[in-house]
């Protein structure tokens, strides 16, 4: 009963303490020229904004200056059991029970006891919403074997997506060895947002879990307050510094936003918006137009194959200024004749595109079939193939 009571006053607490307020303003989108000059205005230490679609950093602010990342942590948490739920190891109805190590788990919680069992769809919530450590112990040890295979794979993760200057120390934030960056939460937050990792959880601004009836109440101010916000978190490093990691989708862009080191809560959500009013309204994506041209087939000498095919290797969708599509134009180059043996993937040319700013793009043009060069054998063949068909 009494932790029952100290969860509803925690809840009124977070409410009365001016979740979902109308934020004093630290910095606005207010004619800046450039994300850079919108950044200097920002009160917030380290900040990054991130396009997720196209894997585009538009900006950042000691993005990779380390820092402690406390509850921002359970990112990763939860995308690891998202990954186990995609592999089919564990699904959201499975139950898990709680061990003496999650029970011990101080800091934010659901009061788990040990013993208690609780659905993995319930521990996400408390985990998505809330910041609660004793569910996120749980579904380490659900996941894995026990926390320390958990956080194995939790920084392997990190590696993956090009993470390098964090480190994972528990499923939890507790520890102050978790450390990362700006930049590299951009992109996990990225990862996140392209997959649409437990979404409608992180939408979600209130909820119960069947645990003693545990009350869930969100701390990021920008759900359901900045249009497309689909999630993530707004934590403390238990000494006064903030931390927001945050994303919204709107139209085909999906940007994220990671601004640590703030002491003042209203601050740390306007520079926040300011700098995703900034993407959103300066920005777009680009889908490169291939000219036919340097497409055509290139001649093959000594092949069986008059000419090869080509194609661009390596394109990709790029961040533009709004409304300057019209300015990009191209330039290639490519091989006159080929000589055999040519292999699929040979790179043959290069279509290279370009602003009134320069280069914006470069990409290969590659040979898109194999051609063997021709030998007595084959060349006897086809001249009596010939013959025989006159």
């Amino acid at each position: 009963m009494i932790k029952k009571i100290v969860c509803i006053i925690v809840t009124v607490l977070m409410i009365v303490t001016g979740y979902g307020e109308d934020d004093t303003v630290s910095a606005k989108d207010d004619g800046y020229e450039s994300i850079k000059d919108l950044m200097k205005a920002c009160k917030s230490e380290s900040i990054a904004v991130y396009e997720a679609n196209t894997g585009t950093l538009i900006g950042g602010r000691k993005e990779n200056k380390k820092r402690y990342i406390s509850h921002l942590t359970k990112l990763m948490t939860a995308l690891i059991v998202y990954d186990t739920i995609e592999a089919g190891d564990i699904e959201l109805s499975t139950k898990l029970k709680t061990s003496e190590h999650a029970n011990s788990m101080q800091g934010v919680q659901i009061w788990l006891d040990v013993g208690e069992e609780i659905t993995v769809d319930e521990l996400v919530k408390a985990i998505t919403i809330s910041n609660a450590n004793d569910a996120a112990v749980v579904l380490a040890e659900g996941c894995c074997t026990s926390e320390e295979s958990f956080v194995k794979r939790m920084n392997d993760r990190a590696a993956r997506l090009g993470m390098k200057d964090t480190v994972f120390a528990d499923c939890t934030g507790i520890s102050h060895e978790n450390v990362s960056t700006a930049k590299d939460m951009a992109l996990l937050a990225g990862e996140l947002a392209r997959n649409s990792v437990f979404e409608e959880y992180y939408k979600t601004r209130i909820a119960e879990v069947g645990c003693k009836g545990s009350q869930l109440v969100t701390q990021n101010r920008l759900i359901g307050n900045y249009k497309g916000c689909v999630g993530y978190k707004f934590c403390d490093d238990g000494e006064g510094e903030m931390m927001l990691c945050a994303a919204s989708k709107q139209r085909d862009m999906a940007v994220c936003v990671v601004v640590l080191g703030e002491d003042d809560k209203d601050a740390i959500f306007s520079d926040a918006k300011a700098v995703m009013d900034f993407a959103f309204t300066h920005c777009e994506i680009y889908y490169p137009e291939i000219p036919e041209e340097a497409l055509e087939e290139i001649a093959v000498e000594h092949g069986r194959e008059v000419s090869c095919g080509t194609e661009i290797a390596d394109s990709r969708d790029i961040i533009i200024e709004r409304g300057t599509y019209r300015q990009i134009y191209t330039r290639f180059t490519r091989e006159e004749k080929l000589t055999a043996p040519v292999q699929k993937g040979d790179k043959v040319g290069e279509l290279v595109f370009y602003n009134d700013t320069g280069e914006i793009l470069r990409c290969t043009i590659a040979a898109a079939e194999d051609v063997k060069e021709m030998d007595m054998f084959y060349a006897f063949r086809c001249l009596l193939y010939n013959l025989f068909n006159i």
